[in-house]
């Protein structure tokens, strides 16, 4: 990989098809790849797209990358949300695409799942051979099974993944209200719980005027998808504790739950110390469940829950348990991913998507995967958040 100008780069992809492909990233942090041959022409940091002036920024960009590198794509490649604007700029690309004559094939979408991307970015980014098993922790994406992921393993390579394990389902109720509201997910998580008995628990951030009627919401499922999202319940967690109930940009509330660390005796040093390892023994930390199902893992975070509920009764501070739930995360992938390779027999793990741009996690999760013999990686270059979608995407299509 070298780099060409500000935020972009020129990537080797060996071993790959032969045709020209264009990918137009996810919706937060735009970006976009076109594949030529064997380099991928990568380049990010455009913003949200929803955003009129970063979208034609965007696409102007696109145009000028085309005519300098001199490529004609043959496959446009976007994110498999049909809502995001990179996605309906791909199916009006191919819309108004001129018509081939009969017998041949013409400009066409490939829709690629966003969590998949993540870990075929990762592995282009470290130019990882064979298979990974790859972690792709983030706030939300959509599903190849309609609901809203974000806390996925898959095994695989971009040729093919499978999901192997992800966090069990959880309601967002209000749907993007609950990434505004993170008391929201903080509620879904006690109610599916304790059903009835959450307004008991009489927690500091609950708002009783409120949370009769988002249980409703809830209970019948109104405008409250599914997510898997390990994203969401930093937000949960963050709201429980009291420190970030509403958001005013993305990401806030787990980056205010990693910045209690701060004021642990035990993490004083963390950013300042690279590959530390975790701060508690596996025991003195929270703990998540396993379940097989269909042959799947599924991680339950209840008893991570119930561990905060209980310490919030014991007046634990925020940092405590701030720094229980950070080393249960790094242990719960160190599990996860140690009953992945005695199943799938492989031993490299790639780590990509939002959550790993948390430094703490970062620092510690490397060791505690190598400790048990297993190859890491990180992205190199490219960013662990939205921002390298594009060059999966390429890389998949």
């Amino acid at each position: 990989m070298y780099k060409i100008k500000g935020n972009s780069y020129v990537i080797r992809v060996p071993d790959r098809k032969k045709r020209n492909i264009l990918a137009l990233g996810a919706q937060s942090k735009g970006s976009f790849c076109f594949l030529k041959k064997d380099k991928a022409y990568f380049y990010e940091s455009f913003g949200n797209l929803s955003d009129i002036e970063n979208f034609e920024n965007f696409q102007q960009h696109i145009k000028r990358v085309q005519r300098r590198i001199g490529i004609k794509p043959e496959i446009i490649a976007c994110d498999l949300h049909p809502e995001y604007t990179a996605s309906r700029h791909a199916f009006e690309m191919v819309k108004n695409a001129p018509r081939l004559r009969s017998g041949r094939e013409g400009l066409r979408v490939n829709q690629i799942q966003h969590h998949e991307a993540h870990i075929a970015s990762c592995i282009a980014d470290n130019e990882v051979k064979g298979r990974v098993i790859g972690v792709a922790f983030d706030g939300t994406g959509l599903g190849s099974d309609g609901n809203i992921w974000g806390g996925e393993f898959f095994i695989g390579t971009p040729k093919k993944f499978k999901r192997a394990a992800h966090l069990k389902y959880i309601r967002m109720p209000g749907a993007e209200a609950a990434i505004r509201e993170p008391w929201r997910m903080a509620f879904s998580y006690l109610y599916d719980i304790y059903g009835k008995e959450t307004r008991k628990l009489d927690l500091g951030f609950m708002d009783k005027t409120k949370t009769g009627l988002l249980s409703q919401i809830i209970k019948k499922g109104i405008n409250s998808p599914f997510t898997s999202s390990v994203g969401r319940l930093f937000d949960a967690v963050a709201a429980m504790i009291g420190i970030c109930g509403e958001v005013e940009y993305e990401g806030q509330a787990a980056i205010e739950l990693e910045k209690k660390l701060k004021a642990e005796p035990r993490t004083t040093h963390f950013v300042r110390v690279r590959g530390m390892g975790c701060r508690l023994k596996a025991e003195d930390s929270y703990i998540f469940k396993y379940n097989v199902k269909d042959e799947v893992v599924v991680i339950d975070w209840a008893p991570v829950i119930k561990g905060v509920v209980k310490d919030l009764k014991s007046k634990k501070s925020k940092a405590e348990i701030s720094l229980k739930f950070h080393d249960a995360v790094c242990y719960m992938i160190k599990d996860t991913c140690c009953f992945l390779r005695k199943k799938y027999r492989v031993s490299k793990v790639c780590l990509s998507g939002g959550v790993f741009q948390n430094r703490y996690l970062t620092a510690c999760i490397g060791p505690l995967l190598e400790k048990e013999r297993f190859s890491v990686y990180c992205h190199k270059r490219l960013p662990a958040h939205d921002g390298n979608i594009a060059l999966g995407q390429a890389v998949m299509a």
